[in-house]
């Protein structure tokens, strides 16, 4: 994960000053705005991993959008350092729990979202704008009752873990 940031943080960097030198000849300034949220789905529950007391968000389809999650915490970034920051803090609020197979194994899915905003201005003053994603997504891994131990709250999880891969699958399967 540092490498992305690492390259995307440089790509970012590059084309931003390449855009300043040719500036001065007629050519566009382009300006990158990066925001990062991070989710975590835990037992079809969805919470905001950077805002843990924002739980059970509610997930819609917005046009021009697309998949957008209610007041998920949106947080604008500028490095490499910042973004990484942002990965630690909301890795410690996810759940988790052990099992036999794991000391520490993540109960929940969780998702770590970018979207990138260009802004490309011609000298005449006409901005477009794109919009990017980027998600980052680390699945809970399938268990076997047998393997794992669980019981009680843990076979619960396993089961919403187990039956959320296998919706996944369906859908992969479908594409």
């Amino acid at each position: 994960i540092p490498r992305v940031f690492e390259h995307l943080f440089q790509a970012i960097n590059e084309v931003e000053a390449e855009s300043e030198l040719h500036q001065s000849e007629g050519g566009d300034r382009i300006k990158f705005a990066l925001k990062c949220s991070f989710l975590e789905i835990y037992k079809e529950s969805i919470t905001d991993l950077l805002e843990p007391s924002s739980t059970n968000l509610q997930v819609r389809e917005v046009a021009n959008r697309g998949v957008h999650v209610d007041n998920l915490k949106e947080v604008p970034v500028s490095n490499m350092v910042e973004t990484l920051d942002l990965l630690r803090i909301g890795t410690e609020h996810r759940r988790m729990g052990e099992t036999r197979m794991n000391r520490e194994s993540s109960r929940s899915h969780s998702v770590f979202a970018c979207v990138l905003e260009s802004k490309s201005t011609s000298t005449t003053g006409v901005t477009s704008t794109r919009l990017s994603r980027l998600n980052l997504v680390d699945l809970a891994g399938s268990e076997r009752q047998k393997t794992s131990g669980a019981t009680g709250d843990r076979l619960k999880e396993a089961s919403s873990i187990n039956k959320s891969l296998s919706a996944l699958g369906h859908v992969i399967t479908s594409l």
